[in-house]
Order: C-alpha cells, then sequence, then structure tokens
C-alpha cells in the first residue's frame, strides 16, 4: 500500500514537473519570435513526457488583434454667428419690440464645413409664439428665419430648432436685445404689508446721448455713398448701463437708406463718462431735392432711460454751371468801341449764389470792368456783355471770369478767353479845319455830293447795322433759352 501511495506521488510530481517546463517552453519561444503573429494566426507548443508518460501536455497561445480607433463625434451644440429683427412690416416706430407686437427674426448659424441645414421650425414659449401656418420657417445658406412672430413678455429667450445633414436636428437659443418686457395691461396688485426697511444699494445709472457726429464734409452729395459715425457719450453715475441699443428712424423720409447693414446696432455694456463710437453706411438718391435731411437716433437701454438724438445732414446735388457761348469782336478799328457777350446757364438743382463777372486782358483800354449779377435759379440761363477798346494797335488778349459759390458755400469761378485784332482808324479824307465842315451854310462849289452828305449816309449805314446786330442777337438769345427748357424737360 505505502509503495502504490509513493508510486502515484511520484508520478504526480513529474507531471508537475512536465507541465511547468512546457510552460517555460512556450515563453521562451515567444520570447525570441521577432516576427509576431498576425491577428488571424495562432501557435501551437507541444511538451513530450521523458517516455515514462503516455500522453502529453499541449499549450495554445492565441494573439487578439487591438480595437480599432472610432471617429470624433460631431459637436452637438448649434453656434449662433448673429440676428435681426425686423419690424418694416408691421409698423413699429422706435425699434423696441414691445407686449403683442410682431416681427420677422432672421438667425445666422456658424455651421460645420461642408453642413447644409435641411428645414427650420420656431419653438412657440411664453415669451414668443409663432402662428402656426409659420412654425416652420425658411432657409437661406445659413440663415434661417422665422415671419410673424409675436412678443407676449416674460422673458427674451427665443428658441428654434434645425434640421443639418450632418447633425440632424439641433435646438438654439437667442436672448432679444430688443424686448421691452413691460406688461401695458398690468394686473391688479393685492395689497402686501410693507417689508421692513433694509438698507440696499442705491444705483445711479447714467443717461446716454449723441455727443457727435459726422458724415465725411460739409455735406452729402446726391447719388453717392457715404459713412454716418455716432460717437455715443454716457454721463456720471455709480452703475453700467446693459443690453444699450442704437437704432435709426427715417420717419416719413424719402431718398436716403442704408447701403449695407442694419438700421439696429447692439453696443452691449456701457460704464458712466465713456464714450463708443458705431458707423453706419448709407446712400442717396441722385434725384433727392437738395436740401437738410433729418434722421432721428434712438438709444435705448435694459436699466437707463431711453432717449431721441435729432441729427440733420446737408444734401447737395452736383454743379451743373457752365458758360455756353461767347461773342466777341474779331476785328475793330483804333477808338472804336466793341462789345462782348457772355452766355451762361445753371443747370443744376441747386441755386448759383454771388455770382460776378469781370473782363481782364492785354491792350484793352479800359480793363477790370466787373459786374454783379447775384443769385442764378437752378434751370435758369442770362447773359453779361462789355465794352470793348484797344490801347493800341495790335491783338487784344483778354478773358472773362465767372466767380460764384456753389451749393456749399464754396468759392468756384469759370473763364472763358477771346481774342481781337485791332486796326488803324480808317482815314476819311475829312479835314476838320475844311471850312465848308464848320459852315454847314457853306456848299461845295465843284460838282458832286457835299462832304457833309457823306457823313450823314456813314452814319445812317453805321446805325442800320447796328439795329441789324442787336436783333440778330435777341433772336439768338431767344432760340437758346428755348433749347435750354427743352434740355430741363429731358432730365
Amino acid at each position: 500500500m505505502k509503495q502504490s501511495i509513493k508510486r502515484i506521488s511520484a508520478v504526480l510530481a513529474m507531471a508537475i514537473a512536465l507541465s511547468a517546463f512546457s510552460a517555460f517552453s512556450v515563453f521562451a519561444e515567444g520570447e525570441g519570435n521577432s516576427a509576431p503573429a498576425s491577428a488571424s494566426q495562432s501557435t501551437s507548443v507541444a511538451a513530450q513526457t521523458d517516455g515514462n508518460s503516455p500522453a502529453a501536455n499541449e499549450v495554445v497561445v492565441t494573439h487578439t488583434p487591438e480595437p480599432s480607433l472610432e471617429p470624433a463625434p460631431l459637436p452637438s451644440q448649434l453656434e449662433i454667428d448673429s440676428y435681426n429683427v425686423d419690424f418694416k412690416d408691421y409698423g413699429s416706430r422706435d425699434n423696441m419690440w414691445e407686449w403683442g407686437e410682431k416681427a420677422d427674426v432672421s438667425i445666422s448659424l456658424n455651421l460645420l464645413e461642408g453642413e447644409s441645414v435641411l428645414s427650420s421650425r420656431f419653438i412657440n414659449s411664453g415669451a414668443f409664439t409663432a402662428d402656426s401656418m409659420n412654425i416652420n420657417g425658411s432657409v437661406n445658406g445659413n440663415t434661417v428665419t422665422f415671419p410673424h412672430v409675436t412678443y407676449n413678455g416674460g422673458g427674451n429667450e427665443l428658441s428654434f430648432e434645425i434640421t443639418t445633414d450632418l447633425r440632424g436636428v439641433l435646438t438654439g437659443t437667442q436672448l432679444i436685445a430688443q424686448c421691452l418686457d413691460v406688461n401695458p395691461n398690468p394686473p391688479e396688485a393685492t395689497p402686501t404689508p410693507a417689508p421692513a426697511p433694509t438698507e440696499k444699494p442705491e444705483y445711479d445709472y447714467p443717461k446716454i446721448l449723441v455727443k457727435d457726429f459726422s458724415f465725411g464734409g460739409n455735406s452729402v452729395e446726391a447719388g453717392k455713398e457715404f459713412t454716418l459715425q455716432l460717437t455715443l457719450f454716457t454721463t456720471s453715475g455709480n452703475a453700467n448701463l446693459q443690453d444699450v441699443m442704437v437704432g435709426l428712424n427715417f420717419g416719413e423720409l424719402k431718398g436716403v437708406s442704408l447701403a449695407s447693414g442694419s438700421m439696429n446696432t447692439y453696443v452691449g455694456e456701457m460704464a458712466p463718462n465713456t464714450t463708443k463710437t458705431i458707423s453706419y453706411k448709407m446712400i442717396t438718391d441722385a434725384t433727392i431735392e437738395p436740401g437738410a435731411i433729418s434722421i432721428n437716433v434712438n438709444l435705448t437701454s435694459k436699466n437707463g432711460e431711453a432717449a431721441t438724438a435729432p441729427i440733420s445732414i446737408p444734401v447737395t446735388q452736383p454743379e451743373r454751371f457752365d458758360i455756353t457761348n461767347m461773342e466777341a469782336p474779331e476785328t475793330i478799328m483804333m477808338g472804336e468801341e466793341g462789345y462782348l457777350s457772355v452766355t451762361f446757364v445753371n443747370k443744376g438743382k441747386s441755386a448759383i449764389n454771388n455770382l460776378s463777372a469781370e473782363i481782364q486782358g492785354d491792350n484793352l483800354a479800359n480793363p477790370g470792368q466787373s459786374q454783379f449779377l447775384g443769385n442764378i435759379a437752378a434751370g435758369t440761363e442770362n447773359s453779361v456783355d462789355f465794352s470793348v477798346m484797344a490801347a493800341a494797335e495790335g491783338t487784344i488778349n483778354g478773358k472773362v471770369i465767372l466767380s460764384y459759390e456753389d451749393a456749399k458755400g464754396e468759392v468756384k469761378t469759370l473763364e472763358k478767353e477771346f481774342s481781337c485784332t485791332v486796326e488803324p482808324m480808317m482815314d476819311m479824307g475829312i479835314d476838320p479845319m475844311d471850312p465848308g465842315m464848320m459852315d454847314p451854310t457853306v456848299t461845295e462849289t465843284a460838282p458832286g455830293m457835299p462832304v457833309w452828305g457823306w457823313v450823314l449816309i456813314v452814319v445812317g449805314v453805321a446805325a442800320v447795322v447796328v439795329v441789324v446786330v442787336v436783333v440778330v442777337k435777341k433772336k439768338q438769345k431767344a432760340k437758346k433759352l428755348a433749347q435750354l427748357e427743352d434740355e430741363d424737360e429731358d432730365i
């Protein structure tokens, strides 16, 4: 019996030793192999007994692949870039959203690269509700618009959801700064006992106003863009203004509009005794009448007093003042007086003020002649005349200068040059010491017409020429005036 127990113990000891040897061999083989097995391979290692045991122990080692990396999940948070509240179709005058008023709300979103909005849906709440037919908004690129939204008071959080092709359904919330949370019909308050007096800090909120404004010069020219800059200023106080808003109100004004951007600008927080500058891109119509345009600037904040600041911007039309014609003598004789006429016209829509005309030049016997003509209304033609006499034989080189003030008050000039040949005085063969010229009773003894008769003929012919020239000039001026009126009607 004892021998049997010893044999069994020896066999068990040998089996345990062989198992340990097999495991060590497998470990050594795995460590010495430079090329690991692939994910689909398995390695089998067999350890044999020394022949005293009829069976062999087999150990199987299996290599499993590493888990693959999953792509990063897409962000579920909807990012809002900006928003705009449009009151234009609902008659709002102060650009503040009061209880019961409607407006169109547009929200611009920051989407992922390659992402598109498939649909949008308005979420009704206590503060904002939309008509049943307008629950589903419109989509334009990355901008969604919800029309006919009603503000009911009680908050300023507007909620909505969109569906995109990458992230599915996403929910967004936007705080609307223009909300005026005041109930026009508040419920009757129940009298409550006065609370015990407690010390509370007193807040002195500053007032906000337009300290200065500019538009790029002394005036704005019709039909051109300009930048309106507003400088805001807060008065003294001990608390900051929150959610400051600036809005432009054109009222019944026609002919001026925004070139880009929104009429309402969110400024945010402003501390006492601080300034901020905001800008608007604007444009006037080319047909706007010259004069001053008035714009109201509405200033609001969450905790301060609202204010309105009127500003005035002068508008001018482009200048169209010009010299249309000049009539000057080509030749004059020494001692003879010639006449020069200059015609001018104002085709603009603004008056020309303080017009004066002056003649200057070389070889003039009477230089420096000037005339004050006053104001020339829009669509008006007129002329000015000067006498021309030469100081010596040769050539007169001169010019007519028109000086005036335009609608902006700036002094401008127009010039027109002329040239005239001066010939020597004609010898009529008359001796001033001839007794016949001194005594009209003395008659010519020689046959033929007396000298004074020739003088009368020359004077008569000259008078006829002057009359003809005057008549022709009047007809020419009447014809030009008619043409000018036709051109103004075409404009």
